[in-house]
């Protein structure tokens, strides 16, 4: 295996970085230790543990396997397949666009709709602003997404 140079580094740094530091990270934290009290250094030590060791190993599990389907593998290739697919749905369209979802729509749309309307009267509401993410703003988005995937050197 070869050496990573300066910039290489710093690229790989970046890129755990971003994948690792969600708004969860930036919030989560002062609010355990609000509400920790005098228990604050168990908690910070039991958040660090869980937000930083635990996604530090499973990288460097998968780093000395030879890859992801090399560790999964080692039960059987239909597992590991299972598994891929399981942690991406997971990753993806199971957990995390929801919750991005009902964050943008506590933030921008919940505000702004009576109380007493019920949820199926604020998400019709919020249909507007969802035509038009999908009209212009995600495919935007994907498009620059796309440009920089398909010429990462540039």
């Amino acid at each position: 295996m070869d050496k990573l140079v300066a910039r290489q580094r710093l690229v790989m740094t970046f890129t755990f970085f971003s994948m690792f530091f969600g708004a969860g990270n930036l919030i989560f934290p002062p609010f355990v230790g609000a509400q920790a009290g005098s228990a604050t250094i168990p908690a910070a030590i039991g958040f660090i543990v869980s937000a930083v060791g635990l996604p530090i190993l499973g990288v460097l599990a998968v780093t000395f396997a030879g890859g992801f389907d090399k560790l999964a593998s080692r039960v059987s290739p239909k597992f590991a397949l299972f598994l891929g697919v399981a942690i991406m749905l997971t990753i993806g369209p199971c957990f995390a666009i929801p919750r991005t979802a009902t964050t943008s729509f506590e933030m921008m749309v919940a505000p702004f709709v009576p109380s007493s309307y019920g949820w199926l009267d604020a998400a019709l509401a919020m249909l507007p602003l969802q035509q038009y993410q999908l009209g212009w703003v995600m495919p935007a988005i994907l498009g620059v997404a796309i440009g920089i995937a398909d010429a990462p050197r540039r």
